[in-house]
């Protein structure tokens, strides 16, 4: 049955919006364009997030890969070097020195083995400067004469030298022996440990060496390894931000999909609604005619009767008899039949299919003459009728006969509705629907006091009433018989007050 529409002439002139018996998802579904935006938005969102955040993992994991290979290249290469530099120095001092060398440095013998030992030790490159210590940190020999007799016992390298392992130092110019050193300089620092057979150390020999090459070398290596990594993190932030964006779009695509569907299932499960509720509808229609068809049969008869025999009774009694008291009584119940014979045959057009007729018509035409024939009753309410007729209405094809009974029923409703003093408006006029298809609209509206907006959805419905004297069958009967004729009613209430049903019928030819 559901809430009856408005066209859109009622929407802008009550306030109501065409999708206000719409619920707030229903309303979203049916904007795709909306849903697309924030659809589109999450992917927008999903992507941002992801590249930010695995842009920093992998800046974070390349930069500690450059860190990590950097140092480990760096030290490996210091460690080749100073173990090359170690061994050429502790075998030229095993051939060309002797334990005795270090025990009595001052010999003539031993400073010329000392001289011998520092003059090959020179030709390796980068070697600078050599220094001799006996086990008692004492300089036995150096290329600077006046380091020759110092001891340096805070010297933690040869400390470490003189029990047997091979140390290298980075810090130049920050020790005692280090004060004739010129500034400037960027020097290592090697101390070897000299050992005779398999006795402790009898000295150390230190030397300092510009290492140069080994620390262009070790750059040369870490920018190769920088320039590797970044590449690297480069072309995997590359392929992880393609995977998950050609994900999203692909998350994106079947989102849409599935909403589609779910649109499609919505606007089934309406259809589905609807279908049920018209079998509900037509199988308390089929129960309600059995009822009333049944009731009607067994009324009529005797009806007819009692309308029978008060009208013999009132030409038995004469003029004379028509004027006396017994006579107003008789055709009180004359009148009283008649009337209940109206109900029945309401009550049998609501319940029964409608036959109807098709031929061309005026809708003007058929609203005159419903107004004709509620004359009487507007006369007797006191109430003033408005005429806003167009004067150039499609020739729409129908049944006038059921359309008059509609104008009929809505313009009684008005009546019962309008205060004495009132006004009821007829307006006829033309419209394009939705989908571009002409309409022929009929407005009657009432200066009343409206209709409550928790009773529009049932005032069409059979037998609900507002009214103490009423039927319940008036509006149902104007709306069965409407779309039986392929329109539609529906109801408003104004903002001043009173209610406007409109009936709109297709125009299916022009005049």
């Amino acid at each position: 049955m559901g809430i009856p529409r408005l066209p859109p002439r009622l929407n802008r002139a009550f306030g109501v919006s065409h999708d206000d018996h719409l619920t707030p998802r229903l309303r979203f579904a049916m904007n795709p364009t909306m849903a697309g935006l924030i659809g589109w938005g999450r992917d927008v969102s999903l992507t941002r997030q992801f590249g930010i955040l695995s842009l920093v993992v992998v800046g974070l994991i390349t930069t500690t890969f450059c860190i990590v290979i950097s140092r480990s290249l760096k030290q490996d290469l210091l460690d080749r070097e100073w173990s090359t530099t170690a061994d050429f120095i502790r075998t030229e001092a095993v051939h060309n020195l002797t334990p005795s060398d270090f025990a009595q440095p001052e010999t003539p013998e031993a400073r010329e083995r000392f001289l011998q030992f520092y003059l090959r030790t020179v030709v390796m490159p980068e070697i600078v400067r050599v220094k001799i210590y006996d086990a008692g940190k004492r300089v036995v020999w150096s290329d600077e004469p006046r380091l020759l007799g110092e001891v340096f016992a805070d010297n933690p390298e040869l400390n470490t030298a003189l029990a047997g392992h091979t140390t290298v130092s980075v810090e130049v110019h920050k020790k005692g022996e280090n004060k004739y050193e010129p500034e400037g300089g960027e020097l290592v620092e090697v101390y070897v440990p000299i050992v005779f057979g398999d006795g402790p150390p009898v000295g150390v020999v230190e030397t300092y060496k510009q290492p140069i090459r080994v620390f262009a070398n070790i750059r040369r290596g870490q920018m190769t390894v920088v320039t590797m990594a970044i590449a690297g993190g480069v072309a995997l932030y590359g392929c992880l931000f393609w995977i998950v964006r050609r994900a999203a779009r692909r998350i994106a695509s079947q989102r849409r999909a599935l909403e589609s569907h779910t649109k499609e299932l919505a606007a089934a499960n309406e259809e589905l609604r609807a279908v049920q509720n018209q079998l509900l509808a037509s199988e308390r229609m089929a129960a309600i005619g059995e009822v009333v068809a049944a009731v009607a049969h067994g009324i009529r008869n005797p009806l007819a009767n009692i309308r029978a025999s008060a009208q013999i009774a009132l030409l038995e009694s004469g003029p004379a008899g028509v004027s006396s008291h017994s006579g107003g009584n008789l055709i009180q119940i004359i009148g009283e039949v008649d009337r209940l014979e109206g109900r029945l045959r309401d009550l049998l057009r609501s319940v029964r299919p409608t036959e109807r007729q098709t031929m061309p018509f005026d809708v003007n035409s058929v609203v005159r003459s419903a107004l004709r024939a509620s004359a009487s009753r507007i006369d007797e309410a006191g109430l003033a009728v408005n005429e806003m007729l167009a004067p150039t209405l499609p020739v729409l094809m129908g049944d006038p006969a059921l359309l008059e009974q509609v104008f009929f029923n809505l313009i009684g409703n008005a009546v019962e509705a309008t205060a004495k003093g009132g006004a009821i408006t007829l307006t006829t006029y033309t419209h394009s629907d939705a989908d571009g298809v002409p309409e022929v609209l009929v407005e009657v509206h009432d200066t009343g006091l409206g209709v409550p907006a928790e009773e529009v959805p049932k005032i069409f419905d059979l037998f609900y009433t507002t009214k103490a004297q009423g039927s319940g069958l008036g509006l149902a009967i104007a709306r069965k018989f409407t779309e039986s004729q392929g329109g539609y009613v529906s109801v408003a209430s104004g903002l001043t007050g009173g209610a406007t049903f409109v009936v709109a019928l297709p125009a299916r030819e022009r005049a």
